[in-house]
């Protein structure tokens, strides 16, 4: 597969596939029910001219949606929020989703502790997310 531009309408469907036929995530991720939005702040300088969401429908262990939307159509409850270089970082696994979330690298707007209490459906999501082919633009 092609290396997809991240936060990219290719880039989201990619996602939504790998999670959805994923046996880790199936596991892990069957107590949640939640719609969750991933905001990327603008980064004007590396194309992103605006803020970029991609809100996934996750059910039950699988992913049968993800949509590029913008910050006003946001319907999930869960919205994790956090600058280019941070969903950089999670995406290479050099940085851990939850010690992001606890340092506010990445920033919630919803239940914590029902996030925290899903943890291992978070790192199977990152994991995913890990495992989609991405081009970041400031790489040479």
């Amino acid at each position: 597969m092609t290396a997809l531009t991240p936060f990219t309408g290719e880039w989201a469907e990619a996602l939504r596939r790998t999670i959805d036929s994923d046996p880790d995530y199936h596991k892990t991720g069957s107590g949640w029910k939640w719609p969750i939005a991933l905001v990327m702040n603008a980064t004007p300088a590396l194309g992103f001219a605006d803020d970029v969401v991609v809100e996934l429908t996750l059910n039950g262990g699988s992913c049968p949606a993800a949509r590029i939307i913008t910050t006003s159509e946001i319907v999930a409850p869960f919205v994790l929020r956090a600058g280019y270089d941070v969903w950089k970082e999670l995406a290479q696994g050099t940085l851990d989703p939850l010690m992001a979330l606890t340092s506010r690298r990445i920033t919630l707007t919803g239940s914590l502790p029902k996030l925290l209490f899903h943890a291992k459906a978070v790192r199977a999501l990152v994991a995913c997310a890990q495992r989609v082919p991405t081009k970041f633009p400031d790489d040479v």
